[in-house]
């Protein structure tokens, strides 16, 4: 059996923006707002319209639901969002504020 050892290295991805994002790097805080709530399973609904931090996952590939959108993970934590992969769509990032209900 030949084995052999790829060296992989992420693919950085540009918002809208033109700010530069790596999959695992801090994205911000943004409120869910689900484009559609009526088809979540209930640990996305209990979440929705709440303030979360998130991290920047990676763009979704071509045959995925959400392709060629950004995509987010719960910020150092599954506690919320239980590892689903939130689509840009379905978040609105907040501007730094001192009010912590964002």
């Amino acid at each position: 059996m030949d084995m052999s050892i790829l060296h992989w290295e992420p693919r950085k991805a540009r918002s809208s923006a033109g700010v530069l994002r790596v999959p695992g790097m801090y994205a911000g805080r943004a409120r869910f707002k689900p484009r559609n709530g009526s088809l979540l399973p209930d640990v996305l609904t209990r979440s929705t319209g709440r303030v979360f931090e998130f991290g920047f996952a990676g763009i979704a590939a071509n045959d995925h639901p959400f392709a060629g959108q950004a995509l987010y993970l719960e910020w150092r934590t599954d506690d919320n969002f239980e590892g689903f992969l939130i689509p840009e769509q379905d978040l609105e990032f907040l501007h730094e504020t001192s009010d912590p209900r964002g």
